[in-house]
């Protein structure tokens, strides 16, 4: 596939090739784009971006709702792409799609929200005669950098609230996964956004996204990525908004009286699902002491049949992960906390680039694999007494984006609510939990900003203030 730069497809002097996380192979290339390339793509955005401005806000609704129903009708297609490139099982796959589509509707409607608010100015002896209102504008250019594990979910949280706004965009999508996300990027032009308006690159995040970030013709950053890499963004980008979503170590906890059969299946998908390569992936279990060997007995038993292989059998729950890279690095931070006291329950080996959903317990609070970011198949067992100590492990972590807490006890959610320091808590429910009208973003090194229709709306957007002397009507 090619990269499009003011409405053009675009070819590269070098290619990157895109693999089928499963067999290994082949299955596109799309092309390795160059700082040079970042600027004109961002000079056709800014060209343009009077264009998207202009355009009605129902115009703007239309041509999202279009590109929704495209996706859906393209089902199909789009799911198998994404199983191919991602190794995201089938089930996933649709699932994401679909996603995508309800996404793009989100903000479909709420481009028709836009507004702004009625000043009282004579609550200032100094306003006394005047009266304004503020309304808000398209901030102009948007740069949206996305991450692998949701591709088409996370461009639809970064080009639907920045098309709905009246933005234009550069897009650059995950190396590892931009198929799909390419193929949706592309029918925002058919459905009739002014096509410069719409820039995809591709390339490596390295080269292209510090140039991108730090363009002072873009006024809003929107990504999605590791901690390293949106430090490296913030540093370049200058004075200018950052939405920024990175990463977590989330925790969860189990206490006595909780419904042990609602959690345990709960916790095993939060944990598994797409192997851990989710900034929402239950990490890290604590488990009430009264009821930690029931806990663990009916978590290994129900993980221990989670069924592996191709992603494209819709009997398969467990893929491959993005690389064997990937793999391996999760392989060495296991090694370690076994070698740190750690002991593992279930899993914990590697297989190209499968690595099997791993239990672990006795796993010290230093190692890897409980205080970093693991994106991968492994979750971390404790015991606690005092939900008071379990709240304070939880928020033993640099990172802070979404808990959960299984409880009965109204009283025990809400010390959770109050006390824990993430962007998010569920009770009675894991932290994988989201419904993407949720303002979505953490705390911490867990990012800046919230995504969500409003939020995301409002950051890509700036208020302008209009104020009338009506003493002095001229």
């Amino acid at each position: 596939m090619k990269a499009v730069i003011a409405g053009e497809k675009v070819d590269g002097k070098q290619t990157i090739a895109v693999l089928d996380k499963y067999s290994g192979k082949e299955i596109d290339t799309v092309p390795s784009l160059t700082p040079a390339d970042v600027d004109r793509a961002v000079s056709a955005a800014s060209r343009s971006a009077h264009k998207v401005a202009e355009m009605t806000a129902y115009r703007r609704r239309e041509i999202l709702e279009k590109v929704a129903k495209e996706v859906d009708a393209r089902l199909a297609d789009l799911s198998i792409t994404l199983v191919s490139e991602s190794g995201m099982c089938i089930r996933d796959a649709e699932f994401e799609v679909r996603r995508a589509a309800n996404v793009l509707r989100m903000y479909a409607a709420d481009a028709l929200r836009l507004g702004g608010e009625w000043l009282s100015l004579d609550a200032d002896a100094r306003g006394a005669g005047r009266y304004g209102y503020y309304f808000r504008v398209p901030v102009g250019v948007v740069a949206a950098i996305s991450a692998f594990n949701n591709p088409l979910a996370l461009m639809a949280h970064k080009l639907g609230p920045a098309s709905a706004a009246g933005n234009s965009v550069v897009f650059k999508p995950a190396s590892f996964t931009p198929l799909a996300a390419l193929t949706i990027a592309s029918m925002f032009a058919e459905a009739g956004f002014p096509p410069e308006a719409m820039n995809i690159i591709t390339g490596s995040g390295e080269v292209l996204g510090p140039p991108l970030a730090a363009d002072p013709r873009v006024r809003v950053v929107t990504f999605t990525g590791g901690w390293e890499a949106g430090e490296k963004l913030s540093k370049v980008a200058g004075p200018k908004k950052l939405l920024m979503e990175l990463g977590s170590n989330c925790p969860n906890i189990v206490c006595a009286d909780a419904d042990l059969e609602a959690a345990v299946p709960s916790l095993i998908s939060a944990a598994y699902s797409y192997q851990g390569q989710n900034c929402l992936h239950a990490q890290r279990i604590l488990v009430q002491e009264s009821v930690y060997d029931k806990f663990r007995d009916e978590f290994v038993s129900r993980a221990s049949k989670l069924r592996s292989g191709d992603p494209r059998s819709p009997s398969t729950e467990v893929g491959p992960m993005i690389s064997e890279g990937a793999a391996m690095r999760v392989e060495r931070w296991v090694s370690e906390a076994v070698a740190m006291g750690g002991r593992i329950l279930i899993g914990g080996h590697r297989s190209g680039s499968f690595f099997e959903p791993t239990l672990m317990e006795h796993v010290p609070k230093d190692a890897k694999v409980s205080c970093e970011e693991v994106f991968g198949p492994v979750t971390v067992l404790s015991r606690f007494t005092k939900l008071a100590d379990a709240i304070q492990v939880a928020n033993e972590t640099e990172f802070g984006l979404q808990a959960g807490i299984f409880t009965r006890s109204l009283g025990d959610a809400m010390a959770a609510v109050r006390s824990l320091r993430f962007g998010t808590v569920l009770v009675n429910e894991s932290s994988d939990f989201r419904v993407d009208m949720m303002p979505f973003g953490g705390v911490k090194k867990s990012g800046l900003g919230r995504e969500g229709a409003e939020n995301a709306l409002e950051a890509m957007t700036d208020i302008r203030m209009v104020v009338f002397d009506q003493r002095n009507p001229g």
